[in-house]
């Protein structure tokens, strides 16, 4: 054998010698009782945690930005998001994916004033005033 056919059937660009490798899995006892019985939560304890939701005031202006409204949301935080700064098209982009993202995440848009919208987590128990209130924060 070459040094070179020995490094092809080494690195597996060789050809392969059928025989041997349905030998090989062939000794080995198939036993599928171990994939029945996985629960993912007796395997995956950890939990982050659990802080208290607020509301993140956000002033856009263009479509770049749109990570300072998905960022705080997937976290659990409300997001007052201002988009009066911008264009009409790339407003729009904001607010389909703000509204994306709600549906993602099973949480709800509202519009808070003209070109101002929040968008509140699945649980979040914020207000319309409160959402209101941070909305003149920014």
């Amino acid at each position: 054998m070459s040094i070179i056919r020995n490094a092809k059937e080494f690195f597996g660009l060789g050809p392969i010698d059928d025989v041997a490798a349905d030998e090989y899995y062939a000794d080995e006892p198939r036993s599928y009782a171990d994939e029945r019985s996985f629960t993912p939560e007796r395997h995956y304890d950890y939990a982050p945690p659990r802080r208290e939701p607020h509301i993140v005031p956000v002033v856009l202006t263009s479509y770049t930005q749109a990570a300072r409204v998905g960022e705080p949301f997937r976290e659990g935080d409300a997001v007052v998001f201002d988009i009066t700064n911008m264009d009409r098209k790339e407003a729009t982009r904001i607010v389909d994916f703000a509204a994306g993202i709600c549906f993602a995440l099973e949480g709800e848009m509202l519009k808070v004033a003209p070109r101002v919208f929040a968008v509140v987590p699945k649980g979040g128990r914020f207000g319309r005033a409160e959402l209101e209130r941070a909305a003149r924060v920014r």
